[in-house]
């Protein structure tokens, strides 16, 4: 389940997948277990969803470009 960890002093919020990553930075980055709130959230986020996207290699206006030979067999 994911966690929130929440900075006592400075009113801090960052968000971890897990307990274990969120006790390992507040250990190492933030001082110690000490300075920070755990909260148990949701796994997903519903408030800020993450776009579809489609993605192609190739083709005309793209860096990589096509080749005309696949295109037009005579083209060799």
């Amino acid at each position: 389940m994911a966690c929130k960890i929440t900075h006592r002093v400075h009113d801090q919020q960052i968000r971890f997948a897990n307990r274990d990553a969120a006790e390992r930075y507040a250990e190492i980055m933030g001082g110690g277990v000490q300075n920070w709130i755990f909260t148990t959230v949701p796994d997903t986020d519903d408030r800020n969803p993450r776009p579809h996207v489609v993605s192609a290699v190739g083709g005309p206006g793209h860096p990589a470009g096509t080749d005309e030979r696949l295109l037009r067999p005579d083209a060799a």
